[in-house]
């Protein structure tokens, strides 16, 4: 639940990294449409770059070349920084609409970046319509521990707080980053955040497997953030703007004490932070879309909305989140200090006297259709919530978990239509099931996107919903990544679980949220609305047509 600033480049590293002639393509620019520049370890940053025969040596000299519609085709080998404390590769210059750059692998080739000691592997800073495909960013973790990040990690050095890839403004032209595609990238083992967008807009951040992150920094971050958004070109609520879906994101936490607070905090697999703005920041007036993840094993907690509005969490399965013991634990999926969110079709397996969800401080939130286990009784539940046996077939915290539903289980088929999102699995004319995965469908990343395409789509329903939480840029020390305090829920309910009953109407939920031990009581929330009739949902579905699977990109 915190937000957490994300480690940024100082302007003057940025002004150093490439001549400033070659930072926008302007009107007096020559530059052929639609190129692919090559890059290998083995290639000259003298050469032309356009051909695999004559390829460039790093990937700025082609992300400095490359103009609207070309591609950066990488091939194999490992690449890093030039310099501490600078990135990987820092993404300045700006494709059109339909003609993006696009920063992807070489057909057959699996090269990886590899940061060691810079604050991002990718920064995408300032610019538009750029899309990050297929990639393996690989942090330094490995080569530290937590006794070295006990003693050495600080603010201001990028060793222990390195960031895998960061979509930012522009601070020295307050240029916001915008429609950016993340897709089907493998991001893991950075001592900081996994997948971070602040202060962006119209981000796609799908099909990825994003694992082991966040494990020294100081700066509280988590496996994937979205953090105070800005819009860009107006805001409708009843449009997504921002999409989360289809991702495997497992084994992210933080070990280290966050430096705002000195307390532990975040660690979560996907957090949708301070939508609703705050003192720096207007509020969003987009909407967000988290569907389709897998979220498991995170210290924090597996998905949830953070003082954030228009946010809709639909068909994600968490499994045993809140794991570390150095901070009272997170909920699996929930929404805290949140307006116009709504959680349905989800599959929520907690931890034995863990939370399961919270309704503080909530306005406009409501939880539907979801299969609760484990933990304790939800403090909200939905007329159709569930808390029973979701029976996975091979549920468990390995990479290759796969999370399929046995026959028989209660999330097969009793899930509610909903607009955007198409089941993986449905019976013949019947109900979509709950959760990431159906009954019979494949796994892996990509295998629970079940929105329709990367375009921007109508919810199709008129309540909004939306949820964020994580990292941005630092105002103080470049490079740095600042979290807003987000404390995690206690979940105090102790009445035995039940199965049916009406949805919750609020009052007191008798619930604190904490961080570091630290609790207060905390204003009372209100009650879930309840959901839009299942025939109306079936005729909006009918009108905003089916969604396909897509097996496109893999990104977070």
């Amino acid at each position: 639940m915190k937000r957490t600033r994300t480690l940024a480049v100082t302007a003057a590293l940025l002004a150093s990294s490439a001549p400033l002639g070659v930072i926008t393509v302007g009107a007096g620019t020559a530059h052929a449409a639609d190129r692919t520049y090559f890059v290998s370890p083995e290639g000259s940053d003298n050469n032309p770059g356009t051909s695999a025969g004559a390829p460039f040596r790093t990937l700025q000299k082609a992300a400095d070349s490359a103009g609207p519609g070309d591609t950066v085709s990488i091939m194999n080998g490992t690449y890093s920084e030039r310099s501490a404390g600078s990135n990987v590769l820092t993404i300045r210059r700006s494709g059109r609409p339909g003609s993006p750059i696009t920063f992807t692998a070489h057909p057959g080739h699996r090269p990886v970046i590899h940061p060691v000691k810079a604050w991002n592997g990718i920064s995408v800073y300032g610019a538009s319509y750029i899309a990050i495909k297929n990639l393996e960013i690989r942090g330094n973790n490995a080569a530290l521990n937590l006794a070295g990040a006990e003693r050495g990690s600080k603010k201001g050095d990028p060793t222990y707080n390195t960031n895998c890839i960061s979509i930012e403004r522009d601070r020295s032209t307050d240029a916001a980053s915008h429609h950016i595609e993340v897709t089907g990238n493998k991001v893991h083992a950075c001592a900081g955040g996994g997948i971070s967008a602040i202060e962006s807009d119209h981000v796609t951040i799908s099909a990825n497997h994003v694992h082991s992150n966040s494990w020294y920094t100081v700066y509280a971050t988590s496996g994937i953030s979205i953090l105070t958004p800005r819009d860009v070109g107006g805001s409708d609520a009843g449009k997504y703007k921002i999409r989360i879906t289809g991702n495997r994101v497992h084994d992210n936490e933080t070990k280290i004490k966050w430096e705002r607070c000195r307390c532990y905090s975040d660690g979560n697999g996907i957090i949708v932070d301070t939508l609703k703005g705050d003192a720096d920041h207007r509020a969003y007036g987009g909407r967000v879309l988290v569907a389709g993840n897998l979220s498991y094993d995170n210290g924090g907690s597996g998905i949830h909305s953070f003082k954030s509005q228009h946010v809709d969490i639909v068909n994600n399965t968490a499994y045993m989140n809140g794991r570390s013991t150095r901070m009272e634990s997170y909920a699996n999926i929930f929404a805290h200090d949140s307006t116009d969110v709504r959680l349905l079709n989800n599959i929520a397996y907690g931890r034995p006297g863990q939370a399961t969800n919270s309704k503080s401080r909530n306005v406009d939130v409501t939880y539907d259709y979801n299969v609760y286990f484990g933990g304790k009784a939800p403090e909200v539940k939905g007329p159709h919530d569930i808390v029973a046996d979701p029976k996975f077939v091979d549920a468990g915290t390995t990479a290759e978990a796969a999370f399929r539903l046995r026959d028989h289980s209660p999330a097969i088929g009793s899930g509610t239509p909903f607009p955007a999102v198409t089941a993986s699995a449905h019976r013949a004319g019947g109900a979509p099931d709950r959760g990431a995965y159906g009954f019979g469908a494949g796994t892996g990343p990509g295998a629970g996107d079940m929105t329709q395409g990367a375009s921007e789509t109508d919810p199709g329903d008129s309540g909004p919903g939306s949820q964020q939480d994580e990292a941005r840029p630092s105002e103080e020390q470049p490079g740095e990544t600042d979290a807003g305090t987000s404390p995690g829920t206690s979940g105090t309910t102790t009445s035995a679980p039940s199965t049916g009953g009406p949805s919750d109407d609020g009052g007191d939920s008798g619930s604190s949220l904490h961080a570091n031990g630290e609790s207060g009581p905390l204003a009372q929330t209100g009650g879930s609305d309840p959901l839009v009739p299942l025939g109306i949902a079936t005729a909006v579905l009918a009108l905003g047509g089916g969604l396909v699977l897509a097996a496109r990109r893999k990104r977070s």
